[in-house]
């Protein structure tokens, strides 16, 4: 399934995590297996438990490449951007209010592919959801 997420672009030219695990860059075109992280001031999401009781993480992502409520750019410089994923396994679907993008996902892998191009169409070869 394609999903986007929102994460920081770096001095280093990497992608990395907006909030959880954010020192960990991405790798384009490998399935990356989420891990729990919980953080102070986020709410401890996991996709349940593995067989030997350990919670399964779950990566943050968007059905479409909106998030109103998460700036582009911050004072101190940083710069966010859309990576376009892959993801695949274990997910659950989170409904939110429109003013923070709508509905999201948590999933078990994402395969980021590339980054999405400045006023590109989110739906080109998009597979709509029905459920999570």
């Amino acid at each position: 399934m394609r999903v986007y997420k929102k994460v920081r672009v770096l001095k280093d030219g990497n992608m990395y995590p907006l909030f959880i695990d954010k020192k960990k860059p991405f790798v384009f075109g490998e399935w990356m297996r989420a891990e729990f992280h919980p953080t102070k001031g986020f709410a401890p999401r996991s996709l349940g438990k593995d067989a030997d009781g350990n919670e399964i993480g779950g990566w943050h992502c968007c059905y479409q490449p909106v998030a109103p409520h998460i700036a582009d750019e911050l004072k101190s410089g940083e710069k966010r951007v859309w990576m376009v994923c892959e993801a695949k396994g274990i997910m659950q679907k989170y409904d939110r209010p429109e003013s923070q993008g709508g509905a999201w996902l948590l999933a078990e892998y994402i395969k980021p592919l590339g980054l999405l191009e400045e006023g590109g169409d989110a739906n080109e070869g998009m597979e709509i959801p029905v459920a999570c």
